[in-house]
């Protein structure tokens, strides 16, 4: 039962999070700009008082528009790498194999980047680009590294304070899940 809900919840916030992406790739170029370029301004003005740094409106606007593209393009990154973490802990309720999830997830990170810059072929300003794949799927690869390192890091902790993880536990089916 408890398998099941595991499941059920994974499923339904992968599902969620592929509703988001598609939903900020629906906006047309002008919105996805305004709302990236809010975000560029803003880290500069935050930048200019952790710093102390008086900067003038005009020199906030440039800073701004000057680092408008890598904000936009990390957070791509961000959110594929969030979709890959959820399609990961998705088909870990099946599989139950660390590297079968990994490189499921990877995968269906890559299909829904190109489907949706195949989606953003039919909104207004907006352009799909291979290399946008690319980088959404670089952004997956890289959030699944830190999770697996992290994950890695936490077992090792783990058993040098004498926690064993049961690797023979049996899932709802009886099935050995193998999980490692």
């Amino acid at each position: 039962m408890k398998l099941r809900i595991y499941r059920v919840i994974t499923g339904g916030l992968l599902l969620l999070c592929m509703v988001m992406i598609f939903r900020f790739s629906a906006q047309p170029a002008s919105e996805s700009e305004q709302v990236s370029g809010g975000v560029a301004y803003r880290i500069v003005e935050t930048w200019s008082h952790l710093t102390g740094t008086e900067y003038t409106q005009s020199e906030m606007e440039a800073y701004a528009d000057r680092i408008d593209y890598p904000v936009r393009k990390l957070a791509h990154m961000t959110e594929y790498g969030i979709l890959c973490l959820l399609a990961c802990a998705f088909v870990h309720g099946y599989s139950g194999n660390w590297k079968v999830c990994g490189i499921s997830a990877v995968a269906v990170a890559a299909l829904y980047a190109a489907t949706d810059e195949i989606h953003q072929l039919s909104v207004p300003g907006r352009a799909g680009r291979f290399p946008d794949v690319c980088i959404d799927t670089l952004g997956a690869v890289i959030w699944l590294l830190l999770f697996t390192a992290l994950r890695k890091l936490w077992e090792k902790i783990a058993k040098r304070r004498g926690f064993q993880y049961n690797k023979n536990r049996k899932n709802e089916r009886g099935d050995n899940c193998g999980r490692t």
